[in-house]
């Protein structure tokens, strides 16, 4: 992804009805999402930005698009390849 298209995820990113947080950890920059009722350490989704992609973790499980059906949108519309990476099996 281009700096153009990163900037427009992260806008879309934080226009999201659960997000939570932004921080930098280990020269990476992290997003936050939490649901209502969550109150425990964990966030339901963090999404991380790193020199050779965007990684989004979902720590409840689940499918990897849900509360972020309009990044997947906009990716399909800008031809942007992904690969979906499942940890559980």
């Amino acid at each position: 992804m281009h700096q153009k298209q990163i900037s427009e995820v992260q806008q879309l990113l934080e226009q999201n009805h659960i997000f939570d947080k932004k921080y930098e950890f280990d020269n990476k920059l992290f997003w936050d999402f939490r649901k209502p009722g969550n109150k425990g350490k964990m966030p339901n989704i963090s999404v991380a930005f790193e020199s050779d992609g965007i990684y989004i973790c979902r720590h409840e499980g689940g499918f990897v698009w849900k509360n972020l059906e309009n990044v997947k949108t906009y990716m399909e519309s800008e031809n942007v390849s992904y690969e979906i990476l499942d940890y559980q099996e």
